[in-house]
């Protein structure tokens, strides 16, 4: 199984052994695979090159690592895409009508707080005044595909609540009798927070797709500011560009 005369490294050897059990179902998703200390008794090989080889099976997202328990064969995802048009404003649930997964808005947290200098400027309040704080986290059926972070003006919004959100926020600023009218946009790619890891469940230093976005009503006012991480797994963005 491991020939460490041969020319290739001893470290692909081995992540091409268990890509083959994985592969022949040998080792099926949801299984833990051999600890590095079974590895390295297994094979007669260093330390190093089990954690090499299984570093590269996670940097493929065949396997990944969970804090304290091990490292195990990644469940198979759906393939789950959603296209989101560049030139025009959808919420959540209008770029995602057509799946047959039900979309799930669930809320983190909803704190009415004081904004920032750097807020209120882009939210032409002044410094001091009210915004709702709020995280979510949105799912097609149960995959999260958008966690967001956002800052919106507490005023004329007074009311708003933990089941407004958990439904859908742009309802709920249509019955205050209100219409958003667009948004503008700078999308961005990164490498995520822990946090945005846990809340997209990124198993593995991919990059993510990061929006800051800030929300205009149609008389012209700016109400919300928005931090969005889009799963790139599941997302395409499409643009229609016109000639001149």
């Amino acid at each position: 199984m491991i020939d460490k005369h041969s020319t290739v490294p001893v470290y692909l050897q081995l992540e091409q052994y268990l890509t083959g059990q994985i592969t022949a179902g040998l080792l099926r998703p949801g299984d833990a695979i051999p600890s590095e200390n079974e590895l390295c008794q297994q094979f007669t090989i260093s330390r190093m090159t089990a954690r090499k080889a299984v570093d590269y099976l996670v940097r493929q997202g065949k396997v990944e690592r969970r804090r304290g328990q091990g490292t195990f064969v990644v469940q198979n995802s759906k393939n789950l895409r959603i296209s989101l048009p560049l030139d025009r404003h959808l919420s959540s649930s209008e770029a995602t009508l057509g799946l047959d997964e039900p979309v799930v808005n669930r809320l983190i947290c909803l704190i009415r707080q004081p904004v920032t200098a750097e807020i209120a400027h882009t939210l032409l309040l002044t410094p001091g005044e009210d915004v709702w704080f709020m995280k979510r986290l949105r799912l097609v059926g149960d995959i999260p595909f958008v966690f967001e972070q956002s800052w919106m003006i507490a005023q004329p919004f007074a009311d708003l609540s933990e089941a407004d959100l958990n439904a859908s926020k742009y309802a709920y600023i249509s019955r205050k009798g209100f219409t958003v009218e667009r948004s503008e946009k700078e999308i961005r790619a990164e490498l995520p927070s822990q946090e945005v890891r846990d809340m997209l469940g990124i198993s593995r230093d991919e990059p993510v797709l990061h929006a800051t976005s800030v929300a205009i009503l149609r008389d012209n006012t700016p109400f919300e500011i928005s931090e969005i991480y889009y799963n790139q797994q599941h997302y395409r963005f499409t643009l229609t560009a016109a000639r001149p």
